[in-house]
């Protein structure tokens, strides 16, 4: 009934036939000479190379059938699936060098060492670990996923009280919204509403009262057009003259994409009447003129600039058109409160420098392509190659700029191992837009790494923290000394050298205030402190007052500094607040770097104070500050809430500022748009208003 088998062979059995061998040797074979077949052969003994005389053994050939292959396949179809059902977010081939002990801890939960990717699941969304998911919390993925925006050029002339990148209308409103990383404004505020949620109720009550067009505050008035009030530039052609001269004079200096002598001489002699050269003209008047505190004349221009910057631009690609585009999403839709289609549209600028090969330097000079130099206004000269090279670098800077509190990926806006054009350099020693230029590309090189790293689905770790801060700190230690030294001022340089500081300490904040969030939201899941924990929060507080006390130092009084210091020392102000609003998660806080918070916060308010001359009306810095420290330091006392106010000279009842210097989450402020275009109100006389260029 029972079958048996024995796989042993029988102790009679002859033994298994040796592999064949070659009948002749590897040497004979070579020589192509009979061998033998003895160890050593006739031949090779004959010729003394009995070293080389060995015999190959021939391998026995498989043909693989195609049912052995899809066998194979199968099984190996069948293991994945198997691995996958047992690391479902973890990478397979990550797994290779991995231990006994640590896939067995994958197996229980825990998650691998130094384990980043994300696998995709059936229903398209990726399986996300724990850091993962701890960064969604935090930014605007925590909402239902629906985002969107609505930026159309009709909305302008409705009243908004925010937009996504200052978050205004988190207190007030729930709409969809564009994505914004951990580094956003918004992140912020989301952290002081959770840790302070009847600071929510509070700043949504005054917002709500100090923005009703009804109130007997809102008093909407007219600036003083000091070019005229012709919508008609061809009326009156000194208009023209004087929007180029500002545009020149203020906004040039920070992105000198332009060779001004050519752009003059074309201008002069109306040789040029392309798309891209009106489309790039209508834009530099556009800015010209708000530059010069004109604010009808901008929209003309927009209009005709519009009419050239169509769509079919893009399909014939040149210098001006990359310029054109670059100032519009740079600069002018910022103005117009549509951070998100400035956003696209320099993404799109971005795209045609790369068509254009602006990102490659030249392998010829430019003598060599037949470009002839012209002479620009200081002097130097630029060619066609360099202002190539200068369009790039402006460009990147405007991109970094606009996005250094979107918390969104860089997109590639840099990189070593196919972008190889050379950094701008002075023309002349005297070239002081060209020594700009260079410092502010260097910046912006470190601060693309810190935003893609911030961008990962991962946490900063402080190491990384401390190694940025490092390399930002030899940054601006380099720097010469007409773009760090007060004594050594520059006129020219004074406001690039006070924007350059500003946003040196911007940078040092952005991935400190990232590791205070990720603490804060720590400390409220109840997890442990750690030594380094209080580290990190003094670090947070002391780059912060030092942000502070310099803005409190070196402010100068003028509408133009203060408009763009007021955006720096607003996010400056934002971490003490949000130290004090955590206060009571951090056990063992040291109390002297506690009292070093609120010693900044009363400086920060106090700076505004003194600014508050210098800042438009409209701009109601002291009072949203204000309300932001009175909402985060309400105390219970007998169930009812008493606030630490904090003194404001003069008028209290607005809260346009936060709208006004976050709507772009940038240094390149240009918000002019929760009025109405025509509802602008009276900000001293008519020649100060002249002298305050709108620059980033």
């Amino acid at each position: 009934m029972f079958h048996r088998f024995d796989s042993r062979l029988p102790k009679d059995a002859p033994p298994p036939a040796p592999a064949r061998l070659n009948k002749s040797c590897s040497e004979c074979s070579r020589r192509r000479v009979k061998c033998d077949g003895k160890q050593p052969c006739g031949s090779c003994t004959y010729y003394k190379v009995t070293n080389n005389c060995n015999y190959r053994v021939r391998t026995k050939r498989h043909a693989v059938s195609r049912s052995t292959l899809e066998e194979v396949t199968e099984r190996l179809k069948l293991r994945e699936a198997i691995l996958d059902r047992l690391f479902p977010d973890l990478d397979l081939d990550s797994l290779t060098d991995t231990s006994r002990e640590d896939l067995l801890a994958a197996l229980s939960g825990a998650a691998l060492p130094n384990q980043r990717h994300d696998t995709p699941t059936d229903d398209g969304t990726a399986s996300v670990s724990g850091s993962r998911a701890d960064l969604d919390e935090i930014t605007e993925a925590a909402d239902d996923g629906d985002h969107g925006f609505d930026e159309a050029t009709g909305q302008m002339a409705t009243l908004r009280l925010g937009n996504d990148n200052n978050a205004l209308d988190l207190a007030i409103v729930q709409r969809p919204r564009s994505y914004m990383g951990v580094t956003s404004i918004s992140a912020i505020l989301r952290a002081i509403f959770r840790l302070c949620p009847w600071a929510k109720q509070y700043v949504s009550e005054r917002v709500r009262s100090l923005y009703d067009p009804t109130g007997a505050d809102f008093r909407p008035q007219m600036i003083p057009v000091p070019l005229g009030s012709s919508p008609n530039p061809s009326e009156d052609l000194n208009q023209q003259q004087v929007c180029l001269h500002f545009y020149f004079l203020h906004v040039h200096p920070v992105t000198p994409m332009l060779d001004e002598a050519d752009f003059r001489h074309c201008y002069q002699t109306g040789m040029r009447q392309d798309p891209a050269w009106l489309g790039l003209l209508n834009m530099v008047l556009t800015l010209g003129s708000i530059a010069a505190g004109n604010d009808v004349l901008h929209d003309h221009f927009y209009d005709l600039a519009k009419a050239s910057l169509d769509l079919e631009i893009l399909g014939a690609g040149n210098l001006e058109c990359v310029q054109a585009l670059s100032l519009l999403g740079g600069y002018y839709l910022h103005y117009r409160n549509s951070p998100n289609t400035a956003y696209a549209l320099l993404g799109a600028a971005h795209r045609l420098a790369i068509g254009l090969g602006l990102h490659r330097e030249p392998r010829k000079s430019a003598q060599a392509q037949g470009l002839s130099p012209s002479a620009t206004s200081s002097g130097t000269t630029t060619s066609r190659v360099d202002s190539g090279r200068r369009t790039w670098w402006s460009l990147l800077c405007l991109d970094t700029w606009a996005t250094m509190t979107l918390g969104r990926p860089v997109r590639g806006r840099w990189d070593d191992e196919t972008m190889d054009v050379k950094l701008p350099e002075p023309a002349t020693p005297d070239d002081y837009d060209g020594m700009s230029l260079r410092a502010s590309s260097e910046f912006c090189l470190i601060a693309n790494r810190v935003q893609h790293r911030l961008a990962q689905n991962t946490r900063i770790t402080r190491e990384e923290a401390t190694a940025f801060d490092q390399e930002v700190q030899k940054w601006h230690s380099e720097l010469p000394l007409a773009l760090t030294s007060f004594e050594e001022a520059i006129p020219r340089l004074s406001l690039a050298r006070e924007y350059m500081r500003n946003r040196y300490y911007n940078l040092r904040l952005v991935p400190l205030r990232s590791l205070l969030l990720y603490l804060v939201q720590d400390q409220s899941a109840g997890k442990p402190m750690r030594p380094c924990d209080h580290d990190l929060i003094k670090e947070c507080r002391a780059v912060s007052a030092e942000a502070i006390n310099s803005i409190a130092l070196y402010w100068t009084r003028s509408l133009v500094h203060c408009w763009n210091t007021s955006w720096y020392l607003f996010q400056a102000g934002l971490v003490p607040l949000l130290s004090i609003a955590a206060e009571n998660l951090v056990p063992g806080d040291d109390p002297e770097s506690s009292a070093l918070g609120r010693s900044s916060l009363a400086t920060a308010v106090s700076t505004f104070v003194e600014m508050r001359q210098w800042i438009r009306p409209i701009d109601k810095t002291p009072e949203i500050i204000t309300a932001l420290a009175e909402a985060v330091t309400t105390q219970l006392d007998g169930g009812h809430q008493q606030v630490a106010t904090y003194p404001i000279e003069g008028d209290s009842g607005y809260f346009r500022w936060y709208d006004e210097q976050l709507s772009i989450g940038n240094e390149l402020d240009w918000s002019y748009s929760l009025l109405d275009s025509d509802q602008y109100l009276q900000t001293g006389d008519a020649t100060d208003r002249v002298k305050a260029p709108l620059i980033p």
